[in-house]
């Protein structure tokens, strides 16, 4: 009888294990948790729905609410929300191990432990200083909670992969194909597009030091990006008929330039926050720095993340979600993007030498103290009951 090899039958484990480990959470956060994004999002849609309206940006909402048409147990949108969710999350790590088994030779068990390991990896926290705040006040791309965040990531991640193929080649076929997952992240939600439309163009200017064709498309690329933007930004905070239904004046919200106020109202050590939130940025720079500006997988997430931390530090919102920190959710995903990046660069280098030496050791150890925190802060959800 013929052994079953691990890219079979093992990944079919792995795969079912992630689905597990993120249908036991996801369930867990609707029974063990009371107020919590998801169950809030389930409440905005019947609101809308009693009211004869929908929701905006409607694809989260859309997606339970055909689902709900097919399976309900006992409450509405409740199991529709746990298995849209689950679907999300288990289809970034499918992209996340596809992307990592295409870039780099390791054997695929190793492969698995790692990539498993991403799915944890947590900024530096210390209970003894950060008190009840483990992730709040600091940035991280390990987000459990936020709906529409899990539900939009995998389309930023194919976003991401396909401008990099059209910054390779410059295929039209790409950009067409850049357009279609933008539109789907603006239609579930934008945030990402906040560090992508200024990246675009910065990045093939920093390539090209030219005005090159390609920096025209990309310009071009952006700025209709930014006009739909605006024309959702309308339609939410102007032109949406409930929002008079459901929050008076004082309540309703506006953008508006606030430096820090967000940041810093959670974040209690600024200092230690920002920099225990880039420790595998920081040990790459100091050994793979040259690798690094020689990838533009690499250059292009540096400067989505710069930009995503620029965008949460700079802008807020007023009214009552003022301190909901609706401009971080690009963070999460930039943050995601520039740590697959090195880890991509740094796994090649060490498939290269054939040998594991001192600036390897410390890289994975840090990403080992990272992952240990992610599963203590994911343990803590269940035991605490928190999310903080």
């Amino acid at each position: 009888m013929k052994t079953l090899n691990f890219p079979s039958f093992g990944r079919i484990l792995l795969h079912i294990a992630v689905v597990l480990l993120y249908l036991g959470t996801i369930a867990f956060l609707f029974r063990g948790l009371g107020f919590i994004d998801v169950k809030d999002h389930n409440f905005l849609l019947i609101d809308y729905l009693d009211a004869g309206y929908f929701p905006l940006p409607p694809g989260y909402y859309l997606m339970i609410y055909l689902v709900d048409l097919i399976i309900r147990i006992k409450y509405p949108f409740v199991a529709s929300s746990i298995l849209v969710l689950t679907l999300f999350l288990w289809w970034k790590f499918k992209l996340l191990y596809s992307w990592l088994l295409s870039s780099i030779k390791i054997k695929e068990a190793y492969l698995s432990f790692i990539a498993l390991g991403f799915l944890f990896l947590s900024p530096i926290y210390i209970p003894a200083i950060d008190g009840d705040f483990w992730y709040l006040g600091k940035f991280t791309q390990t987000i459990w909670h936020n709906s529409t965040l899990i539900c939009v990531f995998p389309f930023c991640i194919l976003l991401t992969k396909e401008t990099l193929k059209w910054l390779e080649n410059g295929d039209f076929s790409k950009l067409l194909m850049m357009f279609f997952w933008a539109l789907a992240i603006i239609l579930i939600k934008p945030s990402f597009l906040f560090c992508y439309i200024p990246t675009l163009p910065i990045l093939i200017l920093w390539r090209d030091r030219r005005l090159s064709s390609q920096l025209l498309w990309a310009t071009g690329f952006s700025v209709l990006l930014f006009i739909l933007l605006l024309v959702e930004k309308e339609l939410i905070f102007s032109w949406d008929p409930m929002q008079d239904e459901l929050y008076t004046d004082a309540e309703k919200s506006k953008v508006v330039f606030n430096p820090f106020r967000v940041w810093l109202y959670y974040s209690k050590e600024p200092i230690f926050d920002f920099v225990g939130s880039f420790p595998l940025v920081i040990v790459f720079f100091l050994y793979w720095c040259q690798e690094g500006l020689n990838s533009t997988f690499f250059k292009f997430t540096c400067l989505l993340l710069f930009f995503a931390i620029m965008v949460y530090l700079v802008f807020a919102e007023t009214g009552f979600r003022e301190l909901h920190g609706n401009f971080y959710w690009q963070i999460p995903i930039a943050l995601f993007l520039n740590s697959l990046s090195i880890l991509i660069i740094v796994l090649a280098d060490l498939s290269k030498n054939g040998k594991t030496k001192l600036k390897h050791y410390i890289f994975f150890l840090v990403y080992v103290l990272q992952v240990c925190l992610g599963l203590g802060y994911w343990l803590r959800i269940f035991v605490e009951r928190t999310l903080s």
